[in-house]
């Protein structure tokens, strides 16, 4: 069992982590993140996983986040 994180303390994403995020929210979207993407910029989300996908992972769209391994 994982122990509680104290008040103090930060967990920290890996790029690893973050793409594993981008990867479960796209799938559950059902688009790709271009398209998820154009969504946002039309406004015009297919469907609230849509958008609420955008919401947790469009800061990370087109980042680089390197590698892991």
């Amino acid at each position: 069992m994982t122990r509680a994180l104290s008040r103090n303390e930060v967990e920290v994403a890996t790029p690893n982590d973050l793409r594993a995020a981008i990867d479960h929210a796209l799938a559950r979207a059902g688009c790709t993140f271009d398209e998820l993407a154009e969504q946002a910029k039309t406004g015009h989300f297919e469907s609230m996983r849509a958008r609420l996908a955008w919401v947790a992972i469009g800061d990370l769209y087109r980042v680089d986040l390197g590698s892991d391994v």
